[in-house]
C-alpha cells in the first residue's frame, strides 16, 4: 500500500472549452438541469460560469475559436475522454425519455455493465458523455 504525504478529497471540478457560452449554458442547466454557481471572466476576456452537479462541479470557459475536434483528438491521443455522471436505474426510462425530448442523440445502444448500465451522449462542444446508471 503506498501512503502520501498529503490526502486528497476527490474531484473538485473539471473545465471544458465550449464554442459558445449560451448554447453550452442552455444544455448544462436546462437539459441536464444544473444550476450555475458561479459566472465570470477571465483576465484574458473569456468568459467562464462553474455548474454544480451535486458533488463535482464542471468549469465552462468561452473558447469560440478554438478548433475543439482537434483539441479533443490531442487530448485523448485517441483514447476515451468523457465524462460520467451517476444515476440510479430506477431513473433511466424518465432520464431517457428526456433527453430524447431535448433532441439529444444517443451514442450507441446502452451498455449493461452488470451492475450498471450507461449511456453516452454528446454536449454541443462534442464533448463526450455518460450517465452511469447503477442497478
Amino acid at each position: 500500500m503506498t501512503t502520501t504525504k498529503f490526502k486528497l478529497n476527490g474531484l473538485d471540478h473539471f473545465a471544458l472549452n465550449v464554442k459558445d457560452m449560451s448554447r453550452a449554458e442552455n444544455f448544462y442547466t436546462q437539459v441536464l438541469g444544473f444550476p450555475v454557481i458561479h459566472r465570470t471572466e477571465t483576465k484574458a476576456g473569456l468568459k467562464h460560469i462553474e455548474i454544480d452537479t451535486g458533488n463535482v462541479a464542471i468549469a465552462l470557459f468561452e473558447s469560440p475559436d478554438l478548433d475543439l475536434k482537434a483539441a479533443h483528438k490531442t487530448m485523448t491521443d485517441d483514447g476515451y475522454l468523457h465524462f460520467a455522471f451517476g444515476s440510479s436505474y430506477d431513473q433511466f426510462d424518465a432520464t431517457m425519455q428526456a433527453l430524447k425530448e431535448d433532441g439529444v442523440e444517443m451514442d450507441g445502444e446502452p451498455r449493461d455493465w452488470g451492475q450498471s448500465v450507461s449511456v453516452y451522449f454528446r454536449d454541443p462542444d462534442d464533448h463526450q458523455l455518460e450517465i452511469n446508471f447503477s442497478k
